[in-house]
């Protein structure tokens, strides 16, 4: 799969697996009908708003000074991640807002996010290394006859 191909939305618990689904439900105390469909990928877009979210810098000048909020961030990871879900409160479907996602309790915003995680783990440093080193599109060789800087192997 390329870069830029479309990647199917995540549904949560995947019913295409009747067992799992039924496990996860058990586990999460979720009703047989609730399902969240969270975005199959996690881009920069996403990861721009969910840092900004999450910071700031406090005070002006040199007397600035970074103010993290993890969680706020968290709660942006879910208000950018979810498209859709099936959830209700007495008998009416909730549509998906940052109001209601505010007010997810946490044996469906865990699992969520757990999910989320997955999605947007980065790649291990290692991962990272051979992505670069293979990203350049230059061959090794003939980069070391012509730069007065070789690549390291």
């Amino acid at each position: 799969m390329g870069a830029f191909d479309a990647v199917p939305n995540i549904r949560l618990p995947d019913d295409t697996n009747p067992e799992e689904a039924a496990k996860f439900r058990k586990k999460w105390r979720w009703e047989e009908h609730e399902i969240v469909i969270l975005k199959g990928s996690y881009t920069t877009a996403d990861q721009e708003q969910v840092e900004n979210a999450g910071g700031a810098m406090k005070g002006e000048g040199k007397k600035g000074r970074p103010d993290m909020r993890i969680g706020s961030s968290r709660r942006k990871l879910l208000e950018v991640m979810i498209r859709d879900w099936t959830f209700a409160m007495n008998g009416r479907r909730v549509e998906v807002s940052a109001r209601a996602i505010e007010n997810l309790p946490s044996n469906y915003r865990t699992p969520i996010l757990e999910c989320i995680d997955e999605i947007a783990e980065p790649m291990s440093e290692e991962e990272q290394e051979d992505f670069l080193h293979s990203s350049n599109g230059h061959m090794k060789e003939l980069s070391d006859e012509e730069s007065p800087f070789p690549m390291n192997a």
